[in-house]
């Protein structure tokens, strides 16, 4: 039953990593809930199997994706034009991808081809300095073909999330975590799709944060403000959790923390600085014009065209970012110095949480976040919208990119009521 199971599952991550679309709703999400059932029963409800057989699983069904193209996502292909510019001498932040095509700039790589299949050829870049080093080492050892490119991104996010499946079997005992708590992140299908698969570096700032979180059980600020400093130059996130940390801390190691971060983060942006406003432009872009797959956001702007009748979004966004914000400190302000390492991450896993609740743009790959620093909780509702949050995939069906809110509310309603569930039982 054990081979059965593991041969369905590499089945299941072969299709969705080499051959689902997209565009074609239907296949992928049966594919996805099917190698999701897969996973909750090894995970979960079979329990004459190994731990470590299964994270060697989790390893096994990360390279059968080694050399994919990316199906569900088209970020790469920004990840490539990022590369093939450093690699050549250019700042991936100086210029807009249609400025080297309308000036006709001849640098290797950069061609009509690959421009056409950009998502943002008017936007300025937004990845930070560890994202654009690795997009930099793909450019350098292949900056005319895709595939080979494609494949050392994907080396690079197979050790980070090697090294974050090591982390959680090593430490597990540190934390009181059962065996399979590890395996519980190395199975999980969306996990394995979105960053093995999609190459989201999402993964890589949770392979930094992680180490980061450890070091700080451990007593060793140092070594965890410059994980966390790395994991905020893979993506500015980890920003969020600062005030959480240092209140778990206390005022005087706390601050030694942020000292040390903040010269760390200095030290990893300094490239940046003279670009900053470019990146800064680009993000303001994305929170204020794009919506997908949001929760509270959207049931504003319902209520906004129902009373007002227009999209009130530019006005509710930003209200939002400030509750956001206010709830992050309340929460941070709970913690107390002294407290476990579960209870800090109970403590980010909920800011997470709320940001994500009041966010316009919810993508997939998102949840993983939160979802890691649920394994040192007792919650697990994360686990179930893992799950869920693939419905929003539905937004491509057709290639008519639009959202099927009845889809969007059912997401919702379940994670809600399991975590009101899961907060009533505890």
């Amino acid at each position: 039953m054990k081979q059965i199971s593991f041969a369905l599952l590499s089945v299941l991550t072969i299709f969705l990593g080499y051959y689902a679309d997209r565009t074609d709703f239907i296949p992928f999400i049966l594919a996805f809930l099917a190698a999701f059932l897969l996973y909750g029963w090894l995970a979960f409800g079979y329990h004459n199997i190994s731990a470590r057989h299964l994270l060697w699983l989790g390893v096994a069904l990360r390279l059968l994706l080694l050399f994919s193209i990316p199906q569900m996502s088209d970020d790469v292909f920004r990840f490539l034009w990022d590369g093939r510019l450093t690699a050549a001498g250019y700042h991936p932040f100086l210029h807009i991808p249609r400025y080297f095509i309308d000036n006709r700039v001849e640098i290797p790589g950069i061609t009509h081809e690959l421009f056409a299949r950009l998502n943002s050829p008017d936007y300025f870049t937004v990845y930070p300095p560890v994202c654009q080093a690795v997009f930099a080492t793909a450019g350098l050892v292949a900056p005319a073909d895709i595939l080979p490119a494609v494949v050392v991104l994907k080396l690079f996010m197979l050790a980070f999330e090697g090294y974050t499946m090591w982390l959680l079997w090593k430490h597990r005992g540190k934390f009181g975590l059962p065996d399979k708590a590890a395996a519980v992140y190395a199975l999980n299908p969306l996990v394995i799709l979105e960053f093995s698969g999609n190459l989201h570096f999402d993964g890589a700032m949770i392979c930094f944060l992680l180490a980061g979180f450890i070091a700080l059980q451990e007593g060793k600020i140092v070594p965890g403000a410059i994980c966390w400093a790395l994991a905020t130059a893979t993506k500015l996130l980890p920003l969020m959790m600062l005030p959480a940390v240092w209140k778990w801390l206390g005022w005087r190691k706390g601050a030694r923390f942020i000292v040390v971060f903040s010269l760390s983060s200095l030290l990893l942006f300094s490239p940046l600085l003279a670009v900053l406003p470019n990146m800064l432009e680009s993000l303001d872009l994305y929170f204020r014009q794009f919506q997908f797959n949001a929760s509270f956001y959207y049931v504003i702007r319902a209520l906004g065209f129902w009373l007002k009748g227009w999209d009130i979004g530019e006005n509710s966004g930003p209200a939002l970012g400030l509750l956001t914000l206010a709830g992050v400190i309340w929460l941070a302000l709970r913690v107390r110095t002294g407290d476990s390492a579960s209870a800090l991450a109970q403590t980010l896993l909920f800011s997470l949480f709320l940001y994500l609740s009041m966010a316009a743009v919810v993508q997939p790959w998102y949840v993983a976040v939160p979802m890691v620093f649920s394994l040192f909780t007792r919650y697990r509702f994360l686990i179930l919208w893992s799950g869920l949050v693939v419905v929003s995939y539905s937004h491509y069906n057709g290639g008519l990119f639009q959202e099927y809110y009845w889809l969007i509310a059912l997401e919702y309603i379940f994670v809600w009521k399991q975590l009101a569930g899961e907060v009533y039982r505890r």
